[in-house]
């Protein structure tokens, strides 16, 4: 019997084994081969260079963009913008800027079969791709089409020149230039007893409603120092006479008080003179009682003003010196014109009267006319 060698009982499987199994690669061995390394580091850029430019093409919208601003930006050139395609390119001229005080020049006449010739509008920024535009028609240094205005536009529309009437509103039969009368009206006894002073007030206030009034006890304008050193030297004439037996007037008081200007609806009103009347006169009883309607309606009103005193106080000047303040453009003046108008008072308020275009329009309660001078340096017209 004879036993198998070592040799061929390696080699041979034995039956009970099987198939032989298959070998197993080796995965070392194959990356190391050089065709193998040239692959895979060529990938391997490839994906990195993917990786880098997709990225920034991913987040590139989502970068902020700062706004640009033109505004207000200094620059020494300002490049022109091109022009947009046009048929004809007409050559750009510039247009100069019209000086806002030189006196308008005006255009010459176009013939009315032509239409107006139109050429480019260079903008102060230097672009000149503005639309086609009238060469008379002047631009403004901001560029704006039409340049600038020159008028006030406020006016009223019921003049037809220079010179003409402004409002046109009449009074007492006189057309007035002024939208803004003042009214001066002495209520003295003369006044009272006349009977006028309803129909007067109710002319003024229905063609002029909220005109500013003064109440005054005569129309005289004379400095304060004059009247004061006068008044004095009467009251001395006067107590010689008493005292020497002789007629002196009872009535006369020892001074004489500063005019003031004073609201009418107030109470100091009441102890005026012209309101509350003169007791040993029987025919002067005063405003509240002659004229009760006219007396309630003006307490009622908030701009009527009385000048206090009494007649020889002279201080008429105070209601047109506010008057003036308060912008009137016409003064409405109804007085008896027994007093004198004079002095540096009297002067200064004509010449204010003169610098301010101020229509003066007066009306006689009688027949005696002092202060014509004064009148016809007002340029004063008259009414009936």
């Amino acid at each position: 019997m004879k036993f198998p060698s070592p040799t061929q009982t390696r080699s041979q499987p034995s039956p009970r084994q099987g198939k032989a199994e298959a070998p197993q690669k080796n995965w070392k061995q194959f990356f190391r081969k050089t065709i193998v390394l040239v692959l895979v580091i060529s990938l391997a850029i490839h994906i990195l260079f993917l990786l880098a430019f997709g990225s920034v093409a991913i987040f590139k919208g989502s970068i902020p963009k700062l706004p640009f601003v033109s505004q207000e930006i200094a620059a020494d050139t300002v490049p022109e913008a091109p022009a947009p395609p046009m048929e004809e390119s007409p050559a750009t001229e510039e247009v100069a800027t019209s000086d806002p005080f030189a006196k308008e020049v005006p255009a010459e006449s176009a013939p009315e079969e032509s239409a107006a010739a139109l050429d480019m509008l260079t903008t102060v920024s230097g672009a000149n791709w503005a639309p086609a535009i009238p060469k008379n028609i002047p631009v403004s240094e901001a560029g704006v089409v039409g340049g600038t205005g020159k008028g006030s536009g406020t006016g009223t529309g019921t003049t037809k020149g220079m010179g003409g009437p402004i409002s046109g509103k009449q009074l007492f039969g006189v057309t007035l230039k002024a939208r803004k009368l003042g009214v001066v009206v002495s209520i003295n006894k003369g006044a009272q007893n006349s009977g006028r002073l309803p129909a007067i007030f109710a002319e003024v206030f229905k063609e002029f409603p909220d005109s500013p009034v003064f109440l005054t006890n005569g129309g005289g304008m004379r400095d304060w120092d004059v009247v004061e050193e006068e008044f004095n030297k009467k009251v001395e004439e006067n107590n010689k006479r008493k005292k020497a037996g002789e007629p002196y007037d009872k009535f006369l008081g020892k001074d004489i008080k500063r005019p003031e200007v004073g609201r009418f609806n107030t109470g100091a009103a009441l102890d005026w003179i012209v309101i509350k009347g003169f007791k040993p006169d029987p025919e002067y009883v005063g405003l509240k009682e002659k004229h009760p309607e006219l007396f309630d309606d003006l307490r009622k009103r908030p701009n009527v003003w009385f000048i206090s005193s009494n007649k020889e106080a002279d201080g008429a000047y105070l209601a047109f010196a506010d008057l003036i303040k308060k912008g009137v453009e016409a003064i409405y003046w109804y007085n008896q014109f027994d007093r004198p108008m004079e002095g540096k008072v009297a002067d200064e308020l004509a010449q204010k009267i003169g610098e301010a275009k101020i229509e003066i329009l007066v009306q006689n309660q009688g027949t005696r006319m002092q202060g014509r001078e004064w009148l016809e340096k007002v340029g004063a017209k008259y009414v009936k």
